[in-house]
């Protein structure tokens, strides 16, 4: 008995402590008030993120909002500044496809050997698959050094790439970088061009650029030690279609928001192709109900969105300061009290 009681005090002590930690100040946000940009900006700064968050005004424009958890400038991230978006360009990567699909230039069964029939097993391989990662196929290798342009980037993935033959949920970027290639065959452009002429230029985006493109010095400096640029450039150089472009907060917002939350056709497409799998996923964007969402994550640099696509409302987080793991644990806390539903 003694034993039995002492595990129960025990239990709900713990239980308790998981409280605590879980409802911190700063966590709730009140939507019902004028100060939520003050609020977001508290609860950045009480769990020591640093970097930028936007979110709505009444007219669907971003208000951003910054924390600094560094004296550094170097370090410091701002909302018009490029930065590493990773798998956030996953969505880019899928819109381009919806939209070749609606030109009927290729469908949703149309088979990866029509492109690509060197890949092992590509005649049992569907676009539809390689948009809702259950191609079966996995490439986790990295180069030792940069890949320096398209022609690498697609000959790297072909050599490394390998199929289990499974056809279930593994989320791999090769999927996404088999449909940037895809792109750039249908289109005869580069995937990089298609994205700056399809994208970049009606949206008049200005900071959006290729790994290739960029220098060091223009975007936020990781704030972990043990984060160099070599890494970040072998990284997104072998993200090709899924992490390769950087971009600024406020254009990422812009694309977001006028190519995916305006367009109900595609989002109404793409949730009716992700209800039928296990994981509802499709085109880059996870579903729960009327929310999508996604995450990025490289090397010293995180980033999520996570939008109602019904209402349009939205919020963004970019930062340089955290890792995965956080990034899930923030997006989880920000999102339940913004959005009034819980992630993971």
């Amino acid at each position: 008995m003694h034993k039995k009681r002492a595990l129960s005090i025990f239990l709900a002590l713990c239980a308790f402590a998981i409280f605590l930690f879980i409802v911190q100040p700063g966590d709730k946000l009140d939507n019902g008030i004028k100060n939520q940009k003050e609020q977001l900006h508290d609860y950045m700064k009480f769990h020591h993120i640093n970097g930028v968050m936007l979110i709505n005004d009444k007219k669907g424009q971003p208000i951003v909002v910054q924390n600094k958890e560094t004296t550094g400038s170097s370090q410091i991230v701002n909302a018009n500044q490029l930065f590493p978006i990773a798998s956030l360009q996953k969505i880019m990567t899928g819109t381009a496809i919806y939209q070749l699909q609606q030109e009927k230039l290729l469908g949703w069964n149309t088979s990866l050997s029509n492109y690509y029939p060197q890949v092992s097993g590509s005649k049992d391989i569907t676009i539809r698959e390689l948009m809702n990662h259950t191609s079966g196929l996995v490439n986790n290798a990295r180069p030792s050094s940069p890949l320096k342009n398209q022609k690498e980037q697609i000959a790297y993935m072909l050599n490394h790439m390998e199929n289990d033959h499974l056809h279930t949920w593994d989320y791999q970027d090769v999927d996404y970088e088999l449909l940037a290639a895809i792109i750039s065959k249908q289109t005869n452009l580069s995937y990089n061009a298609y994205i700056q002429t399809d994208f970049a230029k009606p949206l008049k985006l200005q900071k959006v650029k290729d790994f290739s493109e960029v220098n060091q010095n223009e975007i936020p400096q990781p704030m972990s030690k043990n984060v160099d640029w070599h890494q970040v450039t072998v990284t997104t150089s072998s993200d090709f279609g899924a992490g390769n472009l950087f971009m600024s907060p406020i254009d990422y917002w812009k694309f977001v928001y006028n190519d995916v939350l305006k367009n109900p056709k595609m989002v109404n497409e793409y949730y009716h192709q992700a209800q039928h799998q296990t994981v509802a996923y499709f085109g880059g964007v996870y579903f729960n109900g009327d929310i999508i969402r996604a995450n990025g994550s490289i090397p010293g640099y995180n980033c999520c969105f996570v939008a109602n696509y019904k209402t349009k409302r939205m919020i963004m987080l970019f930062s340089n300061n955290i890792n995965y793991l956080r990034l899930k644990v923030a997006a989880n806390h920000i999102l339940h009290a913004y959005m009034g539903d819980s992630w993971f």
